[in-house]
């Protein structure tokens, strides 16, 4: 492995509370294999990996970062509560992601809190060092079982107002090619909102009657 020495797995693990992380994967394969030696030392952070995540699906992201789409694990101790409250001082560049978790057959309102150890703003990074640090796997907010996909979708904010609907053969498509992978784990399955800056307040995202809240100190 080119990148051996900055890409290890301990200096990874160090960097989750310094940040400073330094891997530059040269290909995906190298990625995902530095992805693997990561997810091994994590696991004696957040435990058991208990799913997927997809990322970097549209062509506007595959274009920014450099390639798409990318999967990266899901955490036991990743996943919280409804109302579950995130310190804004641990996270690097701080973006809430809209999303639906799949889980046992159901289908919630979610939102995603991703992270990453290098310490830089998402815009610096490329799709290859995304991967090799876990996809960026950090939080995971369950809210409400949906019982359809069909309405609109409203997240809240300080000083935010964004207004959809789901795009459930996007959705479905992402489903189908996660299950692929990890036919027995719970799924992020994509964003259903633009992915948004987050600043200290509280947020919500409702839907078809469900509904999911997070707070930012």
């Amino acid at each position: 492995m080119s990148s051996e020495n900055t890409c290890n797995a301990q200096a990874w693990l160090k960097a989750l509370s310094e940040k400073g992380w330094k891997c530059s994967p040269k290909d995906e394969n190298e990625a995902y294999e530095v992805q693997r030696n990561v997810i091994e030392v994590a696991k004696s952070v957040w435990g058991e990996v208990i799913g997927m995540k997809i990322g970097l699906t549209s062509e506007e992201s595959r274009a920014k970062f450099g390639g798409g789409p990318i999967f990266g694990p899901i955490f036991e101790k990743g996943v919280l509560g409804n109302g579950s409250s995130i310190n804004l001082s641990k996270l690097s560049d701080p973006i809430l992601e809209p999303e639906i978790f799949y889980c046992n057959g159901s289908y919630f309102i979610s939102f995603e809190v991703p992270d990453n150890r290098y310490g830089k703003k998402w815009d610096e990074l490329n799709y290859l060092e995304i991967i090799a640090d876990i996809a960026g796997s950090y939080r995971v907010v369950v809210g409400d079982e949906l019982q359809s996909f069909e309405g609109e979708v409203v997240l809240e904010g300080p000083n935010l107002l964004l207004k959809g609907k789901i795009n459930s053969d996007k959705l479905r498509r992402n489903e189908e090619l996660l299950k692929s992978k990890a036919p027995d784990g719970c799924l992020l399955l994509g964003t259903i909102l633009p992915i948004v800056k987050v600043s200290e307040g509280h947020y919500s995202l409702e839907c078809c009657g469900s509904k999911v809240e997070i707070d930012f100190i």
